[in-house]
């Protein structure tokens, strides 16, 4: 998927690109690759997350080959749809949402009739979906001395702006209850809605307008945020990872490994930076501050494991003890149940 255009069809300020897909599981990933795209006036960034509990039907694909998942199917093919879809319209100051969802259900419908799957998927008949992903787009469109920002999603997926007055998720998880982003990393909630074969999906939309200054917008799946333990990890582990970078394959790799360390999950994150002049000046204004209430968590959390450490070893030591002390008392102890002679004591 070519998601990158030439240099000379962005416009003459700089843009900071970072996108990347982790794998759990060497090319069986349900992520699909992240869609970024750079044109005149317009940039967007994209993820796609396959639900393999829902999705756990094998099947076979003609650009994908046999032996995957519809899940993992459905987040490439809706993710190349996007990914053309947004090429032929931007730059647009405005959207089809209409056209958007007709093109990825006429996309899953043209899979699902050519390949019929090879495997039925054991679980309960109301929770299979044919072909689910999750979306998460952002799309930035420059106009005079203003930025039109629209978030498209389905799921629970997520966009984010990041500018110097801060840090905001600009989509709303799908859920079945009604958890905010921190009660839903410690209770789960099932999704509601989100894009597949078999049943009609909505795609949500936000539209915010922003003056003309440096701003990111990014799109990433739960696997980069959802191991975390609260919110506002998220927004501090991309300022200490750019702190600590040189350049954008720096910071690029800090994240990458920051987020393998924690999740346990496929992940995919693209973002792109509009209007700083260099990654220096990006980095001083976007890394400035650090999320000092997770400074302060994140004190607590060494010193916890700590605690623990030491309970560790002492529960360990407790139990050597108990162990050799029974050994030695036992022999008194069970001398009538041991003895067939009855001895006296």
């Amino acid at each position: 998927m070519s998601n990158l255009f030439k240099a000379e069809d962005v416009k003459s300020i700089d843009v900071i690109s970072v996108s990347f897909m982790i794998e759990k599981e060497a090319r069986h990933g349900e992520d699909a690759p992240p869609l970024l795209i750079q044109k005149r006036d317009s940039f967007a960034v994209g993820v796609f997350d396959g639900m393999g509990g829902a999705g756990a039907t094998i099947c076979e694909s003609s650009s994908l080959g046999v032996g995957h998942t519809q899940a993992y199917v459905s987040s490439r093919i809706v993710c190349s749809s996007m990914d053309k879809f947004l090429q032929n319209c931007l730059p647009a100051e405005d959207i089809d949402i209409e056209e958007m969802k007709a093109i990825i259900k006429r996309t899953l419908s043209e899979e699902k009739e050519k390949f019929a799957p090879k495997a039925i998927s054991s679980l309960r008949s109301r929770l299979i979906r044919e072909y689910p992903t999750t979306m998460a787009i952002v799309t930035l469109y420059e106009k005079d001395n203003s930025y039109k920002v629209d978030s498209y999603w389905a799921g629970d997926s997520h966009c984010y702006l990041w500018t110097r007055n801060g840090f905001y998720q600009i989509s709303k998880d799908d859920l079945e209850e009604d958890n905010d982003p921190m009660e839903n990393l410690h209770n789960d909630a099932a999704v509601s809605n989100c894009i597949c074969a078999d049943r009609d999906f909505r795609i949500n939309h936000k539209q915010i307008d922003l003056s003309k200054e440096p701003v990111i917008i990014i799109s990433a799946t739960d696997g980069c945020f959802g191991y975390l333990p609260t919110p506002m990890h998220f927004e501090d582990m991309l300022k200490r990872c750019l702190k600590k970078a040189n350049d954008e394959e720096e910071w690029k790799k800090l994240l990458m490994q920051s987020i393998q360390e924690v999740t346990g999950d496929d992940t995919s994150l693209a973002l792109i930076g509009i209007g700083f002049e260099s990654f220096g000046k990006f980095k001083n204004i976007m890394a400035l501050q650090s999320v000092s209430v997770v400074g302060k968590l994140r004190d607590l959390e060494s010193n916890i494991t700590s605690q623990k450490q030491k309970l560790t070893k002492m529960q360990r030591e407790y139990e050597q003890i108990a162990k050799s002390g029974w050994e030695s008392y036992k022999q008194k102890y069970l001398k009538f149940i041991n003895d067939d002679n009855n001895a006296n004591a």
